[in-house]
């Protein structure tokens, strides 16, 4: 297992949603979140296909409200990737890799709750659309049996960069739950960088998040 540590994403991140947090009490131009769910994913080139490999994704969010219908925000989450086999199909393989990432997104709000009091009005639903970097940290082969993606696994692209959609459920001001795509555009591995695994692999996965906005 190789794992790498890089602080500068975490601590800019950090410098961005801290005074969010503290703005969001005084103006509501800018909130935080806490976000929490899972991923399910998979990978181009592994021989086998859907959404099988269950993953974790945990971080934070900061807001910036643009328009009385628009936000921007910035994230960094923990987020678990990889590949699996089929269920019930051999040969049997597990790779989970782990990743910090950074989605950028801009975020259109429609039907209106109103609660009566302009401060406690909010929008039910949301499209959510952007680009996220993410930093391969570290990976894990469950089974280390040479099957799956292992042989590939020394020579994965570190950095990895993707569009994303998705669409925010408000059930109140503070909680949402949000289903979102990811989509790689740049390859997860590439057999002629290295030769030792024949495909070139690429990255997609799903994410399902509950959000509490403060």
């Amino acid at each position: 297992m190789r794992i790498n540590t890089y602080y500068f994403p975490a601590l800019l991140a950090a410098l961005f949603l801290l005074p969010a947090s503290v703005q969001s009490q005084r103006t509501q131009r800018f909130k935080a979140g806490i976000i929490a769910g899972l991923t399910a994913s998979q990978i181009d080139g592994d021989v086998s296909a859907g959404y099988h490999k269950v993953g974790w994704q945990a971080g934070l969010r900061g807001i910036a409200r643009l328009k009385t219908k628009q936000e921007a925000s910035i994230e960094i989450l923990y987020t678990q990737r990889g590949c699996r086999n089929e269920p019930k199909t051999i040969p049997f393989y597990s790779t989970t890799l782990d990743y910090i990432e950074i989605p950028v997104q801009w975020h259109y709000a429609d039907w209106l709750v109103d609660e009566g009091d302009d401060a406690d009005n909010f929008y039910r639903v949301q499209l959510n659309l952007g680009v996220t970097y993410g930093r391969l940290m570290g990976y894990k082969d469950k089974y280390d049996d040479g099957y799956g993606i292992a042989e590939a696994l020394p020579d994965l692209n570190e950095n990895s960069f993707c569009f994303l959609a998705g669409v925010t459920f408000y059930a109140t001001k503070h909680l949402g739950i949000t289903a979102r795509w990811h989509r790689a555009v740049n390859r997860l591995y590439s057999p002629k960088d290295s030769g030792g695994f024949a495909n070139s692999l690429n990255e997609h996965f799903l994410a399902f998040q509950a959000m509490y906005v403060f």
